[in-house]
């Protein structure tokens, strides 16, 4: 075999990006608004350090992306009733749709993987993305 792990990981982003790039052009959304909205939950409201942890990012950039999250009404901040310096954001209607729609698709894909592999190769295939994640 002469593929190394890391071509193989790296081709795999590749397609993964490409589908995220078409998703993100379908609703018209930012990489950073895509990575904002599928950060969320659709049901459980979460303050600015959390989301800007999901996202992976730092809190200045992440109240960035969350303010023009805000702006474009993809959510929505109010004030916390214990802590008026805390904000609380939820996903708008808007946000949630997308969301919805983002999950869908996203689910679409991982059911044409699933219909090419066994449940002995999808429960394989898993432990070894999770052994490689925990490389780094």
């Amino acid at each position: 075999m002469n593929d190394r792990i890391i071509d193989l990981i790296l081709a795999m982003k590749s397609k993964c990006l490409e589908k995220e790039e078409t998703i993100r052009q379908e609703f018209g959304l930012s990489p950073a608004e895509y990575r904002g909205i599928t950060a969320m939950s659709s049901d459980e409201p979460c303050n600015c350090n959390r989301l800007s942890q999901k996202m992976g990012l730092s809190v200045s950039r992440g109240s960035r992306v969350i303010e023009k999250l805000v702006r474009n009404k993809y959510v929505v901040c109010e004030v916390a009733q214990s802590d008026k310096r805390n904000m609380i954001l939820k996903l708008a209607p808007k946000g949630a749709r997308i969301k919805k729609k983002i999950d869908s698709m996203l689910n679409d894909c991982e059911q044409v993987i699933e219909s090419k592999l066994s449940n002995t190769e999808i429960k394989n295939t898993l432990k070894i993305f999770q052994k490689l994640g925990d490389c780094f």
